[in-house]
């Protein structure tokens, strides 16, 4: 008589049902209610958006879309490098699938599925799952730290039509212009490498990974930094072109317009109950788009500029798909 072990075993899940019911409740609760209110902004000004002056260039939308997919790209290749200083040379084209593919993480529920799947997707590339895990970090702690330093920059040059709307939000008249050198000391002190290692396996301890030892200088991560900076201002020029290709903008309003989508982006990714920062974004994002061109139309320019980003990522996944079928066709031959 043999015996068999194959009794059905009640498998934990790691997190209780009325768990899961009650984060969902609250993100379809915040998503609808910023939903709610942009979507009343541009009812209650809908006679400002239909007699606003539209003027579509496609040429202008078309070299926005460039700009944009060339950004991501940038970024891509930033990411890269930063894995293979950590000991994970991958080639250009697999961190092109495992970026794109993973970026679609960001729309699920919680704030760590996008580094999951550069790291699962890694692994199968042949990168150590503690490389995987610690560049994905470090790429989103540096891009955060250098996209506050553009949005301080961008308000301290643009105080009237940015930072006074946001004090007016806020209740306060006035504020001294010596703090904006305070967020420039912080990033700074944020930088070092001892500092960011903690920070790090802070991180690390959540998402139930080991510890790491930083072996990049302090020199190399300013490099890295600015090179994050750089692609702020690629995305803000990026941005502007797309508002420009529906209204002509003087080339004055690029500082309002960078700035504005780097706050929105960083807000709407830290933003811990709202998937892919949906409606985060956008709120923020029309905050400072309205005093160039109307509160209503703001709405409406932050709604499409979601449709405009998300085009291009899509257009990322579905070549990285057919690059991947390509590739997994030739191994079989």
């Amino acid at each position: 008589m043999t015996s068999n072990n194959t009794s059905p075993k009640k498998e934990s899940s790691g997190e209780k049902p009325w768990k899961k019911v009650l984060r969902w409740t609250v993100q379809v609760a915040v998503i609808g209610a910023i939903g709610f209110f942009l979507v009343r902004t541009v009812v209650r000004n809908w006679q400002e958006v239909a007699e606003f002056p539209w003027h579509f260039n496609p040429w202008l939308l078309i070299l926005s879309l460039l700009v944009l997919g060339g950004t991501i790209f940038f970024m891509i290749v930033l990411w890269r490098w930063l894995l293979a200083r950590l000991g994970g040379k991958i080639p250009l084209s697999a961190a092109f699938r495992i970026f794109s593919i993973s970026s679609l993480g960001r729309y699920l529920p919680g704030k760590v599925w996008q580094v999951v799947g550069m790291v699962y997707l890694g692994r199968k590339e042949g990168v150590r799952a503690e490389a995987g895990v610690w560049a994905a970090l470090l790429a989103q702690i540096l891009a955060v730290l250098s996209g506050f330093l553009v949005t301080f920059a961008a308000l301290l040059l643009e105080q009237k039509r940015m930072l006074a709307p946001l004090l007016d939000r806020l209740g306060v008249e006035s504020i001294s212009l010596w703090w904006f050198i305070l967020p420039l000391v912080v990033v700074l002190v944020l930088l070092h490498p001892r500092i960011l290692e903690r920070i790090t396996n802070l991180l690390l301890r959540l998402l139930k990974r080991e510890p790491i030892r930083f072996k990049l200088s302090y020199l190399g991560l300013l490099g890295f930094f600015l090179l994050y900076a750089l692609s702020w201002l690629c995305y803000g020029t990026a941005f502007y072109l797309f508002l420009a290709s529906v209204n002509p903008l003087p080339i004055t309003d690029w500082v309002v317009v960078t700035g504005g989508f780097a706050a929105a982006y960083i807000v709407g990714l830290l933003a811990i109950f709202v998937p892919g920062g949906l409606g985060v974004r956008e709120g923020l994002l029309a905050l400072f788009l309205a005093g160039l061109v109307g509160s209503g139309v703001a709405v409406a320019l932050s709604f499409g500029q979601r449709l405009w980003f998300t085009a291009v990522e899509l257009t990322f996944v579905a070549i990285s798909v057919i690059f991947l079928r390509r590739k997994n066709g030739k191994e079989k031959k």
